[in-house]
């Protein structure tokens, strides 16, 4: 006999949050990045637009194979949510981007990293495995 739970047929209501937090900040993100990069300021803002296209488009890579109940590109989009939040810290200090835009990503990255740990989410994660 295994001592192996049943895997639950229904996704928690949290992966899904989670998923949806992260893909609008994936949006955002490459929405941001690209109007960064139409602007006419100095080359280290159009690069960090570009780096905020192709790290937005990653996230929601990352959210789509988290919410497919992949433990493993969970933990890659919280890691690269986190290091997106700080990246975006460092681009306000240095006067790049919308206050409220960038605050909003951050907010929304920040919420998704969280729901997407709760204990909850990770138990689905290990019985979907």
């Amino acid at each position: 006999m295994s001592a192996t739970p049943p895997v639950p047929s229904k996704r928690p209501r949290i992966v899904d949050a989670a998923f949806w937090c992260w893909i609008a900040a994936a949006a955002l993100t490459a929405a941001q990045g690209l109007w960064m990069v139409s602007q006419p300021v100095p080359l280290f803002y159009r690069m960090a637009g570009v780096i905020l296209i192709v790290v937005g488009l990653a996230q929601g890579y990352l959210a789509g194979r988290a919410r497919g109940g992949r433990l493993g590109f969970a933990s890659a989009g919280v890691g690269l949510a986190m290091a997106l939040v700080l990246f975006l810290a460092v681009l306000l200090l240095f006067g790049g981007g919308g206050v409220l835009t960038v605050a909003a990503i951050m907010v929304l990255l920040i919420i998704g990293s969280v729901l997407i740990q709760r204990g909850s989410a990770q138990e689905w994660f290990e019985a979907a495995e």
